[in-house]
């Protein structure tokens, strides 16, 4: 749910429209915040100012710490990040376009995005973990905003098992700021049958039986964990299991009724209410 654009930038970018003589690279889009293009590396500036055009968001690999930083609600999750060399952009908008921008309906995407995606040449999560903290990882989400991390590697040099993993990781994230922001609403019937006052599961097994299936974003199994499931939690893996699986890896779970039952909710309702073939996302493997 994007952050409402001044009217004037709409002036503007209605008076480059109309210009159709125009150069991509002579077309300018100001904002308060932020000026394209951001004239670091002209490919990517051509490329970035193409996706304004098409989903209205900002690409950027030019900010301050205060805007990567910036949420208006309480973030328990620490991160580290440094920009990108705007000459790793190209690179990984060429990543992006298969592993995400190919996987929807452009008006669909349109629709979805955050207001901002920031690139960076690293992001690294704090798991406050026993034996590690940092971690790098691809992507992760705040308000209006998604940061994405480079790779090191280009696309064309990526093997399928790591374009698929950045994929899957990816797509978890922006589904779950989908659904954290309000883009997405889950249906009340996800939940009906779920009963997230039970202690934690003792095997897998049970866990299964109960409705709950492994986060392969998070690495979380219910049934190693000494917690309550919350329903955030729950529909947290099951969409991250969507995009990470294949149907036929599904196979095994959709045995338990609960879990295909809540399984068939999810992808009736992304695909009837707003337009996402999330079984698509999670069949998309590569050569």
């Amino acid at each position: 749910m994007k952050t409402s654009i001044y009217v004037f930038l709409f002036a503007l970018l209605f008076l480059g429209a109309c210009a159709e003589d125009k150069e991509i690279g002579e077309i300018q889009i100001t904002d308060p915040d932020y000026v394209l293009p951001q004239g670091g590396n002209a490919a990517a500036d051509e490329v970035i100012l193409k996706l304004y055009e098409k989903y209205n968001t900002y690409f950027l690999y030019k900010y301050t710490e205060k805007d990567i930083e910036w949420t208006q609600t309480a973030l328990w999750a620490y991160y580290d990040y440094e920009p990108i060399d705007p000459n790793d952009v190209v690179n990984l908008l060429n990543l992006l376009e298969i592993t995400w921008f190919d996987l929807y309906d452009a008006e669909v995407l349109k629709r979805m995005m955050p207001y901002r995606i920031f690139l960076t040449g690293m992001l690294k999560e704090d798991i406050g973990s026993w034996w590690e903290n940092w971690v790098d990882i691809p992507a992760r989400y705040l308000e209006n905003q998604i940061a994405i991390n480079k790779v090191e590697k280009d696309v064309a040099d990526m093997s399928a098992a790591e374009k698929r993993e950045f994929k899957s990781y990816l797509q978890a994230t922006f589904l779950e700021y989908c659904v954290a922001y309000g883009v997405i609403t889950i249906p009340d019937e996800f939940y009906a049958g779920s009963d997230y006052t039970k202690s934690y599961a003792s095997s897998s097994e049970e866990a299964r039986e109960w409705g709950f299936v492994y986060n392969p974003k998070t690495d979380s199994e219910w049934s190693y964990d000494t917690y309550q499931i919350t329903s955030t939690d729950d529909v947290n893996a099951y969409l991250a299991s969507l995009v990470y699986r294949t149907t036929g890896e599904w196979a095994e779970d959709l045995e338990y009724p609960l879990i295909r039952e809540k399984y068939q909710i999810l992808v009736n309702c992304l695909k009837e209410q707003y337009g996402i073939d999330v079984c698509k996302i999670g069949n998309t493997v590569y050569e």
